[in-house]
């Protein structure tokens, strides 16, 4: 059995790259994924405004505070029979569904236009894990072989890179690390937030919408023998991987979005200026309307490597000096509404080896 990845004294965080160069580029990078959430939410503001008044408001509020005092009376009579007190519960939404949708008239149409909103903010999401980007793929198993113009380089790496971006601060425990002397990368972090909606919010949409990502790469720097792009490919193997994540109602308009992605990435920085190539292994994540749901993945191999090969887009002098990282991210991303959203990810990996060139230009 692959022993829990620990930190030990030789485990490095942070990085020894200037100016944190890695970060400041993803965070642009998150920003503008956040960007056009919120354009789709605004969309989604104005409509709903049209169906629910202030009255509307006043009176879900009131209904939603009365059903819920019911069901917590309930659940103390419960005492410690779970199973029950989830039973009461989930009749007690029923119920606020039934006089929601019986004495507010624009309650339907108000139903049907936040499943609508809740699908459209997952195209987006599955739209950022999966994006196809050109010369970037990632293969099953080793490199098949290197190319006499290839420069390989093996553990030990001269760089490093451990970052957690963090925007909305539900990152609850950060063990993420890497040892560049021997390869290794570990990403471990949990997130939990805990939204708490309130009656008008949740009517209107105006929802959180919520991202951490932990990355950790390993490189080194590298002289272009001539002008032109690079080409880099990088093996990394999987020791350990354990994904879980769950959502639970607190009793409201309640919904989630939740996106989950684990990827390999290669990044290449010439000074201030950073290139990153990204694509996902895995690409998870639900959509609830109030139901509570919980999903443990574990669907990465560990028996074989992957590789990752890129070509940038960047093209450079000869000469010149750049760093060059391959590494490994994951992420997540929410729109809450009166629940809970729990993740644990830990996941360790050994960076093989980095095998770099300059990648032949197609002349059309």
């Amino acid at each position: 059995m692959t022993p829990y990845p620990r930190k030990d004294p030789k485990a490095q965080t942070g990085s020894n790259l200037r100016g944190r160069s890695l970060r400041k580029f993803r965070e642009a990078q998150l920003a503008q994924e956040k960007q056009s959430r919120e354009r789709i939410a605004k969309a989604h503001y104005r409509v709903a405004k049209k169906l629910i008044s202030k009255a509307d408001v006043r009176r879900a509020a009131e209904i939603a505070r009365q059903l819920n005092a019911e069901w917590r009376k309930a659940s103390v009579k419960a005492g410690s029979d779970s199973v029950g007190i989830d039973a009461l519960k989930v009749s007690a939404r029923a119920k606020l569904e039934r006089r929601l949708a019986r004495e507010l008239a624009g309650y339907r149409e108000w139903k049907a236009l936040e499943k609508v909103h809740l699908r459209e903010q997952g195209k987006i999401t599955q739209a950022t894990l999966t994006a196809a980007l050109p010369g970037v793929s990632i293969d099953w198993g080793d490199l098949v072989a290197i190319d006499s113009d290839i420069q390989e380089f093996g553990p030990s790496f001269t760089t490093f890179d451990v970052q957690m971006i963090d925007f909305g601060g539900f990152v609850v425990e950060d063990n993420s690390f890497a040892k560049p002397q021997i390869g290794h990368l570990v990403n471990n972090y949990s997130f939990d937030q805990n939204e708490s909606t309130s009656i008008g919010a949740g009517l209107l949409g105006i929802l959180p919408i919520e991202n951490a990502t932990s990355m950790t790469s390993c490189g080194v720097a590298f002289t272009t023998p001539s002008a032109g792009r690079l080409s880099v490919s990088a093996v990394v193997r999987n020791f350990y991987n354990k994904l879980t994540f769950s959502v639970s109602d607190k009793f409201g308009f309640s919904s989630a979005e939740v996106g989950i992605g684990v990827g390999l990435f290669v990044a290449v920085v010439r000074g201030t200026k950073v290139e990153i190539l990204r694509k996902n292994l895995l690409s998870t994540g639900l959509i609830s309307h109030g139901s509570d749901l919980s999903y443990t993945e574990s669907d990465l191999d560990d028996t074989t490597p992957y590789t990752i090969s890129v070509e940038t887009q960047t093209r450079f002098e000869a000469n010149e000096s750049v760093l060059v990282l391959a590494g490994t991210e994951v992420g997540i991303g929410t729109i809450l509404d009166d629940m809970h959203c729990r993740m644990s990810a830990v996941l360790w990996w050994k960076l093989e080896k980095l095998a770099i060139g300059m990648a032949i230009d197609v002349i059309t």
